[in-house]
């Protein structure tokens, strides 16, 4: 629920190259006008960062799957960590918020919106899904990013025969899994609300980057999380109604609730709370290899905490599809990336006394990488 944006203590994503920390070794770099300076991070600092960004990053998946089953309420969990974020961040990081004009607010309240129906969907899907199956279906997400991108902004998106085998490597991995593993058909609601889930956060994030780059309204990533998960809370109670969870007793549910299921939830809501944080500090201090490496290994232990902790089980054939979708997941991420490595150090060639508005640790990795 916290993360949103790429950068901190900034209204708008870009700034110039040299103010940008270096994430392809152990080593940052201070701001500064002129010049660019190192700083080093202990062996310690950086595996730290690794650990709690992973802790962070499949702890979200697994908080969330184990606080939805204990709780039996999806869109009361989705207020609770909404209002938790909303709550903690400004006491917190009140130096770095700005929440910008009435105008601005109102022009970035569709992007919100879409923030709501991204997690309302997200966690029913979860809900009526097993962990294996809801990492296997969101492998999905980047055909539905191709076809896209591709439609509203061809220009500018450039597919590679990488980005090809990826995706047929995708598709095949996750009809192989739908057509042998069985009992998914009683998984039908939540593959739907995963579907769903893909076509709004898409939505958010074409129109998310429309306001932030296109167009940006000012303010700083800390008023977009507070703005984001403040109009989520209030969504909820709404939403309940809508959906029917207000048929429900809350108070039995509330009273009947173990203290490892309140575990679960305040875990999760931990994790939404710190995983925008945890997830920056560990790309500036290991490579950009390292971090997908990362990021892939962890819908691995996701996996694996469903087949060992939870009891999930696979057909043989369905374990090899869901091998073959994160096998895929992980070409198209690595991809994506080294497009934009490659196209970012080609702009600062281009205009080397220009300000380009380029992601500047994107920008230095390409340097470096050519």
């Amino acid at each position: 629920a916290a993360l949103i944006g790429k950068r901190q203590n900034s209204p708008l994503p870009f700034r110039s190259p040299a103010k940008m920390p270096h994430a392809g070794t152990k080593t940052g770099y201070a701001n500064s006008a002129t010049k660019v300076e190192p700083t080093q991070y202990s062996e310690m600092d950086v595996a730290m960062s690794v650990v709690m960004f992973m802790a962070a990053s499949a702890g979200m998946s697994i908080a969330n799957k184990m606080a939805v089953d204990a709780l039996d309420m999806p869109l009361l969990l989705v207020g609770l960590q909404c209002a938790f974020t909303a709550a903690i961040v400004p006491l917190v990081a009140y130096k770095t918020v700005n929440l910008g004009s009435w105008s601005d607010k109102l022009r970035w309240l569709p992007v919100s919106l879409l923030f709501v129906g991204m997690l309302a969907t997200s966690m029913v899907a979860l809900h009526h899904c097993s962990l294996g199956t809801a990492v296997v279906i969101r492998m999905l997400s980047p055909v539905l990013s191709v076809i896209v991108e591709s439609f509203f902004n061809n220009s500018k998106f450039i597919v590679t025969r990488y980005t090809i085998l990826a995706l047929a490597v995708i598709i095949s991995g996750v009809v192989s899994y739908g057509v042998f593993q069985k009992g998914i058909h009683a998984e039908t609601i939540g593959i739907v609300f995963m579907f769903a889930n893909m076509f709004v956060g898409t939505s958010e994030r074409l129109a998310q980057r429309f306001l932030m780059v296109e167009n940006p309204v000012n303010m700083s990533d800390t008023g977009f999380m507070i703005y984001n998960n403040a109009v989520c809370a209030l969504a909820m109670p709404v939403m309940m109604v809508v959906f029917g969870e207000f048929k429900m007793n809350i108070t039995r549910t509330f009273t009947s609730m173990t203290p490892s299921g309140w575990a679960f939830v305040l875990w999760s809501c931990l994790c939404g709370l710190s995983i925008s944080y945890v997830g920056f500090r560990a790309q500036r201090r290991i490579s950009a290899t390292s971090f997908l490496i990362i990021v892939n290994l962890n819908k691995i232990l996701v996996v694996a905490f469903g087949i060992i902790v939870l009891g999930e089980v696979y057909n043989p054939l369905a374990a090899v599809g869901a091998f073959l979708a994160l096998l895929g997941g992980g070409i198209y991420t690595w991809d994506r990336k080294t497009v934009k490595v490659r196209t970012a150090a080609r702009a600062i060639k281009a205009a080397p006394k220009k300000e380009v508005e380029v992601d500047e640790e994107e920008a230095l990795l390409g340097e470096n990488e050519e």
